[in-house]
């Protein structure tokens, strides 16, 4: 049996192994996309597996460590380090803005 897209949303996790189509909606694109990326080395090659070798699926874990560290760690990082730094210069902002008023 074949696990489909429809299939997934009563699985309580993403299971180990992915297919291709589960693979691309668990990255967040489209199977074209996944299958671009797989062939530029963005994303780690599938495995063959069954009794003919004939079920390509990817390891799920992976998939995880090449996010980590591959070309979109360093934007993930720099989208983190954005976010912070916002938020902490709108947190100091505000308590400059309580201590004005408090002066007062």
């Amino acid at each position: 049996m074949v696990a489909r897209l429809d299939d997934m949303a009563a699985l309580p996790f993403w299971p180990r192994f992915l297919s291709r189509e589960q693979a691309a909606a668990y990255l967040g694109v489209s199977t074209t996309t996944f299958d671009e990326e797989v062939n530029a080395g963005i994303w780690p090659p599938g495995v063959r597996r069954g009794a003919r070798e004939g079920r390509i699926t990817w390891d799920r874990v992976a998939i995880d460590r090449a996010v980590d560290s591959g070309p979109f760690a360093s934007k993930m990082q720099e989208a983190e380090d954005d976010d912070y730094d916002r938020r902490r210069e709108a947190h100091e902002a505000k308590r400059h803005k309580q201590r004005q008023a408090h002066a007062r």
